[in-house]
């Protein structure tokens, strides 16, 4: 993809017309405006994540948040730097803003029913709002991934969300 191989700001639609060998108005036929080819990237990816997502063991809530997010690091290595360009536009266009507004309701959403069967195996303080706990978690997990897409040299994802996630469920620990 030339969005990945150059960036998103740097490559032109006639680049890509001209990289896929059709014309201008085919482009245009499947894509709008070029932020629309982001959309659709962007719906990829996400796809991508939220399979991860699904491979999460309520039983072992810890060790599976650190799982995934190692899953999810290896996802956003294959793409590249393209993925701050996208995190970039998801802080600076509506549209886009409001596409990762949606993705992060849909992980909270996931990320409840995860608390909430971690809490039927008595992992979780029963006490516990696994929906204000899911948005702390998203909270988290956005905090991490932001905070590892910008360091120049990437450490481990797993480890840079792990800790957090240990803080989070040390104060979600059943109480005798």
């Amino acid at each position: 993809m030339l969005f990945r191989e150059r960036g998103y700001a740097r490559t032109s639609v006639d680049d890509v017309v001209a990289a896929a060998g059709v014309a201008k108005g085919t482009f245009f036929n499947f894509y709008p405006t070029k932020l629309d080819v982001m959309k659709a990237y962007y719906a990829k990816v996400d796809l991508d994540v939220a399979h991860c997502r699904q491979q999460m063991n309520p039983g072992s809530p810890t060790a599976s948040l650190r799982a995934y997010a190692a899953a999810v690091e290896a996802i956003l290595l294959r793409e590249g730097r393209l993925m701050l360009e996208l995190l970039d536009l998801a802080i600076s266009d509506p549209a886009m803003r409001r596409i990762d507004d949606d993705s992060g309701a849909a992980d909270a959403d996931e990320f409840a029913i995860f608390l909430v069967q971690a809490a039927d195996l008595g992992l979780i303080d029963a006490a516990v709002d696994p929906v204000r706990a899911s948005a702390a978690l998203v909270d988290l997990w956005a905090g991490a991934v932001r905070a590892w897409l910008a360091q120049p040299v990437a450490g481990s994802l797993a480890d840079l969300f792990g800790w957090r996630v240990e803080l989070l469920f040390q104060g979600m620990e059943p109480r005798p």
